[in-house]
């Protein structure tokens, strides 16, 4: 089973898309402990992005999320917003949990070289 800190520490190659810094950083704090849920097999992420209108912050909730399936496959990971941090919340939630919106955003990745 993981622990918090441990997927916290898996999170921290993970950059921010806009600036070549983790999101981990505690000048970013995009993600810090207190966001991080562990209940058995579960991980649960929040995040924050660093300003509530942040074009990225559906690209940072993706990037999240195949990072810990990468890392946990057999874990179920969960990836949200921290409730109230962005002003399309509903959008950018749908676009992170939605698996054929979320597939499609990995193979464009790929197709890129962005992964």
């Amino acid at each position: 089973m993981a622990t918090v800190i441990e997927v916290f520490k898996a999170l921290e190659p993970v950059m921010d898309p806009e600036h070549p810094i983790s999101i981990t950083h505690p000048k970013m704090s995009i993600v810090t402990q207190e966001y991080i849920e562990v209940d058995g097999t579960t991980i649960e992420v929040k995040f924050k992005p660093t300003v509530p209108y942040c074009p990225m912050g559906g690209l940072i909730g993706v990037m999240i999320r195949h990072r810990l399936e990468t890392v946990y496959p057999e874990n179920e990971i969960k990836v949200a917003l921290l409730p109230g941090s962005h002003s399309l919340e509903a959008q950018v939630n749908d676009m992170i949990n939605d698996d054929q919106k979320y597939n499609q955003i990995i193979e464009q990745m790929k197709s890129r070289g962005m992964m």
